[in-house]
């Protein structure tokens, strides 16, 4: 599989890290602030608590020839405390030692929790701005989009951004615990901490190729796990037609190959973080190695502070360690966020809507398109698909019928009358007033839209009913399943309104869903009821029934039936035919 990345990879990855740290300073704020001050803290006394080590070491070797700021500060504070015995001072420096980490542990606990609310909150940001994307961009943006590419952002992408976000606190953390121990390593030996920085600069260094290969693999993991779930969604939608056919073993051999190039990617990622792990423990070793040598033999260091330096080198392997994984996997991480952002990007980011409308009156009355034409992107002809030049009122109360061939434009005239697309050319007016932005909330307020292949969720037929009016009581339930001739075969059902009705209503036939869906749009008590072949999965009898019942409402809204049946526009009060976009 070939997944693009930037022709510089070590811009792109530059790049994406700027652009992943100035979205979180910005998302943390003064929690951000707070967030910093207890990770200094917290390395302050990891510091002290290292620092107590080279006066102890003093005291138990007798070493009294030890100079150095440490010494003549453990000295001062004795002198303070009037602690002159081995035991006294010993005594005194191990309760500065305890009290250190009691205060460390408490530091360390408010830090994290910190740390962990502000990743949890960035994670739900994103969230929660790629579905505020989602739902104000332009219908145009939205239906082209696939699903598993909006799946995916909205699933694995963003948590591969809680990753990154752990992983740059991590980093961030580790770098400010090792700041912290290179000071205290200058304090003991000026010369050897030097050395030190010296071959901790040569491993960070070291690093750069591994991260820009993990930002490689982290760009082929989104994009396979993308397709994966794409090919995934489009089996189960041709589950039964590829059962029936014998062709599901033709996904299986697809979906095994996709698994094993992710495997051996994997594989080859997590041998790289393993080698860079044993790397930087041998180095490590040597460099502890190296300082003994050069400290006892060249610059004569003494024993206690040698010991002490040491201690603190290979407390540097922690942090180090840290620095390394979370470098690697931040890399790994980062393709994710710039695929939400990318997203983000494409649907244009949230609309600027008009949210005071108290100033706009009541949208009602004569639906008018003049001159109306829209046609669909793709088509760039400007034939078929879509409606041109298109000229008809629609009275208050009024059953439309609207009948042509398939792909003739019935669909979008639909969309159209809802708002869901802006004409191209024309206008339409309701009452008057053209459907522009400002209005679109109040027009779609409204309006019940019920489709061929109606929407219910994976819940119960109580909670799909609801879902238009929250709170609405059990008695109009049954009123508006009565209406839609679906009251038998729900009191019928197991478990009545509480029948679970599977995945988009798979575990009911398609006119039992079409029924749900209608009673659902009734309890919306529209003023506009748009059924776009909504009933065709019923027999004749039960869409007479139904129809007649839905024009039969008073107050009755107006109705646009679109059907390809001429049966199913008998008892409307006009008939219009739409070929080719338009109106004959």
């Amino acid at each position: 599989m070939n997944v693009e990345v930037p022709t510089s990879h070590h811009d792109g990855l530059i790049a994406s890290i700027i652009v992943f740290l100035r979205d979180y300073a910005s998302y943390a704020g003064g929690e951000g602030v707070a967030g910093a001050a207890l990770v200094l803290l917290g390395a302050l006394f990891e510091g002290i608590g290292l620092a107590l080590i080279a006066p102890l070491l003093n005291i138990l070797f007798d070493d009294n020839n030890a100079g150095g700021f440490l010494h003549h500060t453990a000295e001062t504070l004795f002198n303070l405390f009037g602690a002159s015995t081995v035991f006294a001072r010993l005594l005194l420096l191990m309760g500065i030692f305890a009290a250190a980490m009691i205060v460390r542990a408490l530091v360390l606990l408010a830090r994290d929790t910190t740390l962990a609310k502000l990743r949890i909150g960035f994670v739900e940001m994103q969230r929660a701005r790629v579905a505020e994307a989602l739902a104000t961009a332009s219908w145009g943006q939205v239906v082209r989009l696939r699903h598993a590419r909006v799946i995916q952002v909205m699933s694995g992408d963003i948590q591969q951004i809680g990753t990154a976000a752990h992983f740059l606190t991590q980093c961030l953390t580790a770098v400010v615990v090792l700041t912290a121990q290179c000071v205290l390593a200058l304090y003991l030996s000026l010369p050897l901490a030097l050395l030190s920085f010296v071959l901790l600069v040569g491993t960070a260094l070291a690093l750069l190729p591994m991260m820009r290969r993990s930002w490689r693999l982290g760009h082929f993991l989104t994009e396979a796990n993308q397709n994966l779930l794409h090919g995934t969604a489009q089996f189960l939608g041709g589950l039964k037609l590829a059962v029936s056919q014998n062709l599901q073993n033709d996904f299986l051999l697809e979906f095994r190959t996709s698994l094993q190039e992710q495997s051996v990617q994997q594989v080859n990622y997590l041998r790289q973080q393993t080698e860079t792990r044993l790397t930087i423990a041998t180095l490590s070793a040597l460099m502890g190695a190296v300082l003994v040598l050069v400290g006892l033999s060249i610059f004569h260091v003494p024993p206690a502070m040698l010991v002490a330096l040491l201690v603190v080198v290979v407390r540097m392997s922690g942090p180090s360690n840290q620095i390394q994984q979370g470098a690697q996997m931040l890399a790994n991480a980062l393709p994710a966020f710039d695929a939400v952002q990318t997203l983000k990007r494409e649907l244009g980011g949230p609309t600027q809507k008009t949210s005071a409308i108290d100033n706009v009156p009541p949208i009602d009355g004569k639906i008018c398109f003049e001159h109306v034409t829209f046609i669909h992107p793709h088509d760039g002809d400007g034939e078929g698909h879509g409606v041109q030049d298109m000229t008809l009122a629609i009275e208050p109360g009024m059953c439309l019928g609207i009948n042509g061939s398939s792909g003739a434009g019935k669909t979008t005239f639909a969309d159209l009358l809802a708002g869901l697309y802006p004409p191209q050319s024309g206008l339409i007016t309701v009452g008057g007033l053209p459907l522009a932005d400002s209005l679109l909330d109040q027009w779609r307020d409204k309006i019940s839209y019920v489709a061929q292949d109606p929407f219910l969720f994976h819940d119960t037929i109580r909670r799909n009913l609801a879902w238009v009016s929250p709170g609405i009581g059990e008695t109009k339930m049954w009123q508006a399943l009565a209406l839609a001739e679906a009251t038998d075969f729900v009191r019928n059902l197991a478990d009545g309104l509480d029948t679970i009705v599977g995945e988009r209503g798979i575990l009911l036939s398609g006119g039992e869903r079409q029924r749900v869906a209608l009673a659902r749009s009734i309890l919306r008590r529209p003023n506009l009821l748009i059924l776009d072949e909504a009933t065709n999965a019923l027999d004749p009898a039960t869409e007479r029934t139904v129809l007649g019942r839905l024009m039969a409402q008073s107050p009755r809204p107006t109705m646009v039936i679109i059907a390809h049946r001429p049966e199913s526009l008998l008892r409307c009060d006009r008939i219009l035919t739409i070929e080719n976009g338009h109106l004959v």
